[in-house]
């Protein structure tokens, strides 16, 4: 049975970053094309520098009016590509999964856009992600819930979500900006969720819509590399959205989890810092500190921004430090 709404409903995009990850692309195309409801597209992002593109070439697996791909001379941030497909997508909702996910269910389009029209006040749904071998719900991957009680299966107004999968108005986009380009990995989720409720709207977790995550190591970077960014992404976020004193204690608190992490060695930090100290004109300018009412709604959702006051929250210590927030 059709999922498109029987008065014609809005244009869905699907924006797609990838990098060297062919088959996990292919695979991930193919479940949007597999939707049932229309009408949808799919802007594919790329940097690579394999077989990719042959895909979507005339004649190629993917040569289809409904697919559009953008191939680039190098390899963009994920926050970066995401503001090209953005750009170049024509949809009222944009939809964004990653190159090595699929969409579980055909119809999961069609929740997207019946959640977005009985929900008004929400500008950004977030998807449910599994693992795509095993079939169990990804724990780091579930945004905040209301309560630790609160199970993973159930829907839930929250204060974030996961670039995995999630949808997002192009209305509330064009009013909170894209993601933050300087973010290369990491938190970039978190600031564009911010400034999500800061405006006034709501992120809704809809567990309906899951996605199966390969989690393919393929293209990704050092962990080394991942640590640096994440712990310096995560003190622009501060820079960028909340008042000093917060931004005093997460440099304070990441940098020693950086310092702890890479065996006290004093190298990793180091880089972190003289590569904020850099930006650090550019991040003042960027700097819109959110409401007092946004940091209490933070609060009182017990957020992983904030979860520092109530203590850390110990399925996210003890999981995986990609993941990992305080």
């Amino acid at each position: 049975m059709t999922s498109t709404p029987a008065d014609g409903g809005p244009l869905v995009s699907y924006v797609i970053p990838t990098y060297n990850r062919p088959d996990e692309l292919a695979d991930a195309v193919d479940s949007v094309l597999e939707q049932t409801y229309r009408p949808l597209e799919v802007v594919v992002v790329s940097g690579s520098t394999d077989e990719t593109a042959a895909m979507f070439e005339p004649g190629g697996r993917f040569d289809r009016e409904e697919v559009r791909f953008y191939s680039f001379p190098r390899r963009m941030s994920p926050p970066e590509a995401r503001n090209v497909g953005y750009d170049r997508a024509t949809g009222e909702i944009l939809v964004t999964i990653d190159d090595d996910a699929v969409l579980a269910e055909a119809d999961a389009t069609g929740i997207v856009v019946s959640r977005f029209r009985e929900h008004r006040d929400v500008g950004v749904l977030a998807f449910q992600s599994r693992n795509y071998y095993s079939g169990e719900i990804e724990r780091m991957e579930v945004p905040d819930p209301p309560d630790f009680e609160t199970p993973p299966t159930e829907e839930y107004r929250t204060t974030a979500f996961v670039g995995v999968g999630a949808a997002i108005r192009r209305s509330v986009l064009e009013r909170t900006g894209g993601f933050p380009d300087g973010f290369e990995y990491g938190f970039e989720e978190m600031d564009l969720s911010v400034r999500v409720l800061d405006a006034g709207y709501d992120i809704l977790y809809v567990p309906s819509v899951v996605v199966r995550h390969k989690r393919s190591p393929t293209a990704r970077r050092p962990d080394d590399v991942v640590l640096e960014l994440l712990v310096g992404n995560r003190i622009r976020l501060a820079v960028r959205n909340l008042p000093w004193r917060y931004v005093l204690f997460s440099t304070l608190v990441w940098s020693a989890y950086a310092f702890v992490r890479t065996g006290f060695r004093i190298g990793p930090t180091w880089r972190t810092w003289i590569g904020l100290w850099r930006q650090r004109h550019q991040l003042v300018a960027e700097r819109d500190v959110i409401d007092g009412a946004t940091i209490g709604l933070l609060k009182s959702r017990r957020a992983t921004l904030f979860l520092w006051l109530y203590g850390p929250h110990p399925r996210r210590v003890l999981g995986n430090p990609e993941r990992l927030t305080w």
